[in-house]
């Protein structure tokens, strides 16, 4: 057992505390989404995910130190074409930058402003307009995954496990959200039938997924992971990871999906497993600790 209180946890030092989780479980959300809205093309979903690329672009752009010089300094790049693309901030901002501008295009046009014709109408429901949203929702979903595994020192995030993860989640909020606009007859039932079934699957890839994520953070060289993984498990963390994100989060919807078919137990399935993916986020981002510097 590793004594945590000789790790610097990065709450201390980075501060990616709540907003930075948020951000994670709002990107997620809308990416993933998206992803299934190729299939579902409902425009009460389209607006639900507008929102959530938003709220989650601007609480990532709210920790940049220097956020009122961000104007000048994108004009100063578009003047001078002087871009950093090896930089993961750079290209993240610019994916999440295309999504919340073309996800407001695509809201407009469901709601009807400005794009009014028969032709833009058309366009939200061919493949290829769809499918361009459902590429561009994989790719800023593991890019907040990619944007963890850079942080230098933090070997619990140093691992590509962590993208795919966060598309297993985004799955699964996406699909209660999903469920939750179909109880509500917010989404016509007849174009998502195939919701629940779908929902057991990510729910159990999830878990094989987390349960992976755990077994080679604990199995590290590196002390700073395991220390991570020990504080997921059995540490300050422990309650949030294994009530939060694993029973109520995973489990309970999992089980509530085969044994019952009431739209109320349904609802509160799907609720718990919107919280678990924030929760997730929360709980690893919480649990990373500065592997100790050697003299």
């Amino acid at each position: 057992m590793i004594e945590l209180t000789s790790f610097t946890p990065q709450l201390q030092a980075a501060h990616w505390g709540w907003t930075i989780a948020i951000f994670l479980w709002l990107v997620g959300l809308a990416g993933m989404g998206f992803f299934l809205n190729y299939w579902i093309r409902q425009k009460n979903f389209v607006y639900l995910l507008t929102v959530s690329g938003i709220l989650g672009t601007l609480l990532v752009v709210s920790h940049l130190a220097r956020m009122l010089n961000l104007p000048f300094a994108v004009f100063s790049a578009l003047a001078d074409f002087s871009f950093n693309f090896q930089s993961w901030m750079f290209i993240g901002i610019c994916l999440l930058s295309l999504l919340c501008i073309g996800s407001v295009f695509y809201s407009m046009i469901c709601a009807k402003i400005i794009f009014k014709s028969e032709y833009w109408q058309n366009m939200t429901k061919s493949n290829w307009f769809n499918g361009i949203f459902a590429a561009l929702g994989v790719c800023c979903t593991i890019y907040s995954g990619f944007l963890l595994t850079q942080a230098v020192g933090i070997s619990l995030w140093n691992t590509a496990l962590i993208p795919l993860l966060w598309i297993m989640s985004g799955m699964a909020s996406s699909i209660g959200c999903i469920e939750l606009f179909m109880i509500m007859k917010w989404i016509d039932p007849d174009t998502v039938r195939w919701s629940r079934r779908t929902s057991f699957w990510v729910e159990v890839a999830e878990l094989f997924t987390i349960f992976a994520f755990v077994h080679v953070a604990l199995g590290s060289a590196l002390a700073g992971a395991r220390a991570g993984a020990e504080a997921l498990i059995s540490g300050p963390h422990a309650v949030m990871f294994w009530v939060g994100v694993i029973i109520l989060g995973s489990v309970v919807p999992l089980l509530l999906n085969l044994l019952t078919r009431s739209h109320k137990i349904l609802a509160c399935s799907a609720i718990l497993g919107i919280i678990g993916a924030l929760l997730l986020r929360a709980s690893i981002l919480f649990s990373g600790y500065y592997d100790p510097i050697m003299f």
